[in-house]
């Protein structure tokens, strides 16, 4: 239990250092001044994409160690905690809480009645559970394969390199990277457990910036509800449990949104204009999906040039401060692929077999596969990425109400939005989790259909708030059940090593080669996962596919003595021998097996050998085989 105290403790700093680096900035911009949950939803997001830019700096110049990060942890946490009392002490006078009041009543009027005692504390209950649920899956030991492979592997490799090195043989090693930037500077303080923390806080960070968008639309008593909603997509909470990217992604696209409502729609000032191209680049940082979804709000903008002409100029002006200042944070990972790949949104549009592939659109692109879209992605997810990154039935049951409820001014934008992402998504990639970033925007007309309800004859209403309750209901109880088999490791009665040893496929590997390593050691593995190896890690397929090494090897012997010149010392060998789950690439095994069987098997020894039962029932194989150091020369 200490360990999982340890990591919530670390979070904490983390979340003061974050809060102490964004508020100067926040204050400078005049930003979050409306009230409590503004201010903290604003300083922290500006202050993360802050510390990652810093973060990226340091790597360039190679000053990525624990002691530099530690030291300006150290100092951002004790000047946070300053900012706090600070805030404290000058929002806690009287004249400014009368004046904050004022501001934020005259701000943000409350378009209808604010909504019943019952349905906004049930929903905050339904979120808080939700919530915790995701926790319990948070404190777990990291085990998500794309996390192994990419997201917590690349920024651990940074970190022993004190660099953010280019790596030919890693295909996401020049992806845009802000989040990873976040997930090292969770494993320089505490390690895997906290990196995974900093995705949970994303989730509760995306809930209030869904607050923030929604209060000057809906009122702040009901945005507080669309915020809690934001929390029981099944999607959303689900990926709080893991250290990915598309809830982050979520986040900032829409507190990107948010300003930019404010400055185009409502008309507050210029300076948000500024906000939305420092969140617009920070999601251009965190994924190449970024620009999707800048396209998608992009398309609401010149609809709104030719629909309102006395404001072209100022929109225009506008238009190219946030271009620039999103491009200016976001490019860097950007021109950092266009040097090492050649290709700023490298590996796409390369070829365009390999980035519009049959495989990743399941619907096809025939229009009435795209009129039918929101009712295959809800009752079939698997077919668009799995069950769990879905965003649950509740969009599909309330949004078409829309049609029924009366004109809210600025919803029609954030749909439009929708709308023109939706239609990009399905032209492109068909992925349910791509579909995040618009949670938040159908939050908010969720919402307004629910305030719309009340309209409705008492029978209706009555019956049609039951409806809701049972799928609130059902959403929360989803984390719960999906938290079971983390329970016991949460709370500290499961030991993290049983934990991985029973849900990590290559940790019995892992822990062998870690305690022969070396400096000069080097693993080439058939298996992506390569987080919990203490050495230089090399993926096989990508390897082959870059040197085409197996053509070469036209002798058995001649195997290892390709491989040891290459500059590898160990190879894992991976093999799916059930009858589900993917299979692996069998040329190295093949090539090992029959080097094994000739006369130069003494040059390979077989370290360990077993076989792993993952909970799904998949079976896979595991070697590990170490080249002989003083192999045979020609």
């Amino acid at each position: 239990m200490l360990s999982q105290l340890l990591s919530i403790f670390a979070l904490g700093t983390l979340t003061i250092a974050a809060f102490g680096v964004g508020r100067p900035i926040s204050r400078g911009l005049g930003v979050g001044c409306e009230d409590r949950l503004s201010r903290v939803t604003w300083s922290l997001a500006l202050g993360l994409v802050a510390v990652g830019m810093l973060l990226l700096g340091l790597g360039l110049v190679g000053l990525l160690t624990i002691p530099v990060i530690g030291i300006l942890t150290m100092a951002a946490c004790f000047w946070g905690l300053g900012q706090i009392l600070r805030d404290y002490l000058f929002t806690n006078t009287p004249e400014t809480a009368s004046r904050l009041n004022a501001d934020s009543s005259s701000s943000h009027g409350e378009p209808c009645a604010p909504p019943p005692r019952w349905l906004s504390r049930g929903i905050l209950l339904a979120a808080i559970a939700s919530c915790v649920a995701s926790l319990i899956g948070a404190l777990a030991p990291p085990i998500a394969g794309d996390a192994m492979c990419y997201h917590l592997e690349l920024p651990k490799t940074f970190l022993l390199d004190h660099r953010i090195a280019f790596l030919p043989y890693h295909e996401n090693s020049t992806f845009p990277l802000l989040t990873e930037m976040w997930y090292l500077w969770g494993l320089a303080v505490e390690g895997g457990t906290c990196a995974q923390l900093i995705h949970w806080g994303m989730g509760l960070l995306l809930a209030l910036a869904t607050v923030v968008l929604a209060t000057p639309i809906l009122g702040t008593r009901w945005a507080r509800v669309a915020g809690a909603v934001v929390l029981l997509i099944p999607g959303i909470n689900n990926q709080m449990t893991a250290p990915m990217n598309d809830v982050a992604l979520a986040m900032l696209t829409t507190l990107a949104v948010a300003a930019w409502w404010r400055a185009a729609v409502n008309d507050e000032g210029r300076r948000w204009f500024l906000v939305a191209g420092i969140c617009g680049g920070g999601a251009l940082g965190v994924k190449y999906l970024a620009i999707v979804f800048a396209a998608a709000v992009a398309a609401t903008w010149l609809w709104m040039l030719w629909r309102q002409p006395d404001r072209r100029r100022p929109l225009l002006a506008g238009a190219a401060v946030t271009i620039v200042v999103a491009m200016s944070i976001g490019g860097p990972w950007y021109a950092r692929a266009a040097w090492h790949r050649g290709n700023p949104v490298y590996p796409f549009f390369g070829e365009a077999r390999e980035t519009l592939p049959a495989s990743k659109s399941p619907m096809g692109r025939d229009p009435v596969q795209l009129a039918i879209a929101p009712w295959r992605v809800t009752m079939q997810p698997e077919q668009f990425g799995g069950r769990g990154h879905q965003l649950g039935i509740l969009p599909l049951v309330a949004v078409p109400g829309i049609f029924f409820c009366r004109k809210l001014r600025g919803l029609g934008i954030l749909l439009a939005t929708a709308a023109v992402y939706c239609v990009i998504w399905f032209l492109l990639r068909q992925n349910v989790r791509f579909l995040f970033p618009i949670g938040p925007l159908l939050c908010v007309a969720i919402v307004w259909v629910w305030v719309e309800v009340r309209r409705f004859p008492r029978p209706a209403r009555q019956i049609t708030a039951a409806a809701f309750a049972l799928i609130i209901v059902a959403m929360a109880a989803v984390p719960w059940a999906r938290s079971r088999g983390q329970m016991a490791v949460a709370v500290g009665w499961q030991p993290r090593e049983a934990y991985l040893s029973v849900h990590e496929p290559t940790y019995q590997a892992a822990e062998l080669t870690n305690l022969l390593a070396s400096e000069k050691t080097h693993l080439l593995s058939q298996d992506y996962r390569a987080f919990h190896f203490n050495c230089r890690v090399t993926r096989e397929n990508v390897y082959r596919k870059a040197t085409g090494y197996d053509r070469r090897v036209v002798e058995p012997a001649m195997l290892s003595e390709h491989l040891h010149d290459a500059g590898f010392t160990h190879l894992l060998l991976a093999e799916t021998v059930s009858d589900q789950g993917p299979p692996y690439d069998p040329t190295l095994s093949r090539l090992v097996d029959a080097q094994l069987a000739g006369d130069a098997a003494d040059e390979l020894q077989v370290l360990t050998d077993y076989r792993h039962t993952d909970p799904e029932g998949t079976v896979r194989r595991y070697r590990l085989v170490a080249l002989s150091a003083d192999r045979k020369q020609e």
